[in-house]
């Protein structure tokens, strides 16, 4: 088998593809033919050391995968040889979807939704299982809530969109002015420029009931600004590190709750998922599909910034 892996931290030129032995799937594993992979910003940090105190050496890369399955573990009951399914590895501990094979344990793979592409399928596992996680199971997100979400262009923040619109909410977001038609044609019913000084008062006077959700995916002050948008037993979720200390004390007067998210692998998560993909409610952004040869300079567009939507990596 073929796999990209780093000997050592640094930049995207880190990267190499080698051969090494194709695995052998444990009892409760299944080895997978990798078809297609995404690039991730965990990815990014993973390459650069942001995790080097728990990632050793020489490590492989990948966090996205859709692919076929070629073995099973005689454990394994709920898939089989051939069937179609994609799947976050377990972070920071089996990564390594840049590769022709990967195996993982089967209970964390799904099948992949029958509409979609490989390379479709492979967008979506990290990004929407994390919009997922943070909006239906830790905002328990129903129908006519009014859900505020940060970076509404971004990665996450486009399947933050499309899921809370297929649960009935009212969906607001912050972005880019050049990006307010790409975020409405998403589903979005309102967008703010989030450059605007008066962003956060001009909230807080057009929606002084306030947010039932607010998700932040940008970081900064986003966790203290926003907590004076919620509505009574607000729900606010983060899916960025604070590093910096922040003021809380507005999350008391809401009674607010306030979830710090580190997106955990499921597969009932992703089948949900693909269900939802099945029935029109989600669609993968796919910003350009590359080769698993072009995995250096995939990572380089990533650094770039200013994308608008996934980079797939084919493995074929």
């Amino acid at each position: 088998m073929q796999a990209v892996v780093i000997e050592q931290f640094g930049t995207a030129s880190v990267m190499k593809l080698v051969e090494q032995p194709t695995p052998t799937p444990a009892d409760d594993e299944v080895l997978v033919r990798v078809k297609a992979a995404s690039v991730n910003p965990v990815d990014i940090q993973t390459r650069r050391g942001d995790y080097k105190s728990i990632v050793a050496l020489p490590a492989r890369l990948g966090v996205d995968c859709a692919g076929i399955i070629e073995q099973v573990g005689k454990d394994v009951h709920d898939l089989q040889v051939g069937d179609e399914v994609f799947y976050v590895p377990r972070l920071l501990e089996n990564e390594g979807s840049y590769a022709t094979h990967h195996v993982e344990k089967a209970a964390i793979v799904a099948k992949k939704p029958a509409t979609l592409s490989f390379e479709q399928a492979a967008t979506l596992p990290l990004a929407a299982g994390t919009a997922w996680e943070c909006l239906v199971e830790r905002g328990r997100l129903k129908k006519g809530d009014k859900v505020l979400i940060h970076g509404g262009a971004g990665g996450v923040g486009v399947y933050a969109i499309q899921i809370a619109k297929f649960f009935g909410a009212h969906v607001v977001t912050t972005s880019g002015l050049h990006n307010k038609d790409f975020v409405e044609m998403l589903g979005a019913d309102v967008n703010y420029d989030y450059r605007n000084e008066s962003l956060y008062e001009q909230l807080q006077q057009d929606y002084s009931s306030g947010f039932d959700i607010v998700l932040d995916t940008v970081g900064q002050k986003t966790i203290e600004n926003s907590l004076s948008l919620l509505a009574t037993s607000g729900r606010l979720v983060s899916i960025v590190d604070m590093a910096v200390p922040q003021n809380l004390i507005a999350g008391w007067l809401a009674n607010a709750e306030i979830h710090f998210v580190f997106t955990t692998q499921s597969a009932k998560r992703l089948t949900e998922i693909a269900k939802v993909v099945d029935a029109g409610g989600i669609k993968p952004i796919v910003e350009r599909v590359m080769k698993l040869t072009d995995i250096v300079a995939a990572h380089k567009l990533i650094e770039t910034g200013n994308r608008k939507g996934k980079i797939a990596i084919s493995v074929d």
